[in-house]
């Protein structure tokens, strides 16, 4: 890509992953501080944190549809990107480095990567051998995935060979470094998936013989089964209900790590008593490490290049690449939750035309009145209908919508029953209990209907009877 003036990745105010795109980064040649060092990113990782920072969502504490100016300056955080490759454009010339000009690197920061130029900490980032066996693109994926793994199992958790480690959600990045790094060590592992194709493949590409279903909470009686005496290490990235259920498989001295931010952004509680046989619950939070550039940072780079120059590790699969131009549709993947593998993009190694605005369109500045939405009328006296509103987003904004804009009267529709809803196996019970906390404590009323948004007559209908109530 020929690249005449820098540019970077622009998310909208109003959180919407269609609204994204790439504009002109007004940069001059800025004083590089000591120790740091400007990189022209070739191609970049995508991490979902990345998809909940361009909706608004991360770290979960977000309050629904707030403004960016009324949020803390961490759900400010409009930086997307940690993992990259690139090469040295420029070195500070003040201090003393290991790098210069033209170098070929790999490393991960905190302060984002959708750019085609960055500045960084050069302990963030390691020289990448002439020999190395991975492409870049097979590489930008690797750091925060794998890094997260060695800083989980080797550091925090010191597994050893002969110890067996339950991994939820196996076949995303995470996960299959984390499988690869326990058959390196030596360590036993069993897997968990959501679905069949993706527990085949575990089975078949990593030799796994106990994969089970982590759609429900069957797994749990399926591994107490085969081992009774429990699993020595849990990795986690699962929430609600499926996270409080597995920590009851830990065995004695046995290890929680927790990679998942959900259940704690949302301060949910979790019993202690699940710790008893002297258990440790350990939360992992990867990018505070690159933060506060640790310099335990530099010394797991360095572990993870070896790793694969000896042919320890491999690459993830799949990997699937895209274009600059397509980073919704990259997005917009990754927020589909059935990604398997990794999702990467070119920045300025792509060789495919991107248009880039000159500066940030009015229109992703507009900003709807709250009044013109909720009316003193419609949240006193009408009915509020939400389709689909049996999904996690339904809950959610119905939730905002009595907590901040005084709504008394939802009604979710979606063609499931409300037995299905009640169900514990459900993902999104644990946010219908939430919601029938708040509707009782605001005193608002939920009404469950159930209709096909798709069938005329049957929308038709509902409609009418709400116009019959005294609520319409």
């Amino acid at each position: 890509m020929l690249i005449q003036k820098p540019f970077r990745i622009c998310v909208s105010p109003s959180r919407f992953l269609s609204e994204l795109t790439w504009i002109e980064e007004n940069r001059e040649k800025e004083l590089l501080l000591p120790g740091m060092v400007e990189i022209r990113v070739h191609c970049v990782g995508i991490n979902f944190r990345d998809v909940l920072k361009s909706r608004g969502l991360y770290p979960h504490t977000r309050p629904f549809a707030q403004p960016d100016d009324e949020q803390p300056k961490v759900n400010r955080d409009r930086e997307l990107g940690s993992d990259f490759v690139g090469t040295i454009v420029r070195v500070d010339l003040t201090t003393t480095t290991n790098f210069q000009v033209g170098d070929h690197v790999v490393g991960a920061t905190s302060h984002g990567t959708y750019h085609s130029h960055i500045i960084c900490n050069s302990q963030l980032i390691i020289r990448i051998p002439s020999d190395f066996p991975l492409t870049d693109k097979q590489l930008c994926d690797m750091p925060t995935p794998l890094l997260t793994v060695i800083y989980s199992l080797k550091y925090r958790v010191h597994l050893k060979p002969y110890e067996t480690v339950l991994i939820h959600a196996a076949t995303g990045a995470g996960g299959q470094m984390c499988i690869q790094y326990c058959q390196y060590i030596g360590a036993r592992v069993i897997a968990t998936a959501r679905t069949e194709e993706k527990r085949r493949f575990l089975r078949e590409y990593y030799g796994i013989e106990h994969v089970f279903n982590s759609r429900d909470t069957s797994f749990v009686n399926n591994i107490r089964q085969i081992l009774p005496q429990g699993v020595d290490v849990i990795v986690n990235s699962l929430s609600g209900n499926l996270l409080k259920e597995p920590i009851k498989l830990l065995a004695y001295h046995g290890h929680f790590v927790e990679w998942g931010k959900r259940d704690i952004y949302d301060k949910n509680y979790l019993s202690m008593f699940q710790l008893r046989s002297d258990c440790s619950f350990h939360v992992i939070d990867f990018i505070s490490l690159a933060d506060h550039v640790s310099p335990l940072m530099r010394l797991m780079l360095e572990e993870a290049i070896d790793l694969f120059v000896q042919r320890k590790l491999r690459a993830v699969e799949p990997t699937v690449t895209y274009e600059p131009f397509q980073v919704i549709e990259a997005l917009l993947r990754c927020n589909s939750g059935q990604v398997m593998g990794k999702t990467v993009f070119r920045i300025t190694s792509s060789d495919q035309p991107l248009i880039i605005n000159r500066k940030q369109s009015n229109s992703l500045l507009k900003v709807v009145s709250d009044n013109t939405m909720f009316p003193l009328e419609v949240c006193n006296q009408g009915t509020i209908l939400i389709s689909g509103g049996f999904g996690g987003l339904g809950l959610t904004m119905s939730r905002w919508m009595i907590e901040q804009r005084g709504v008394k009267h939802i009604a979710l529709m979606s063609r499931r029953t409300l037995t299905e809803l009640e169900k514990p196996s459900n993902p999104q019970y644990d946010d219908w209990l939430r919601l029938k906390r708040i509707t009782k404590e605001y005193n608002a009323h939920v009404d469950v209907v159930q209709a096909d948004v798709t069938n005329f007559q049957q929308v038709h209908d509902l409609i009418e009877r709400f116009n019959k109530t005294s609520y319409p």
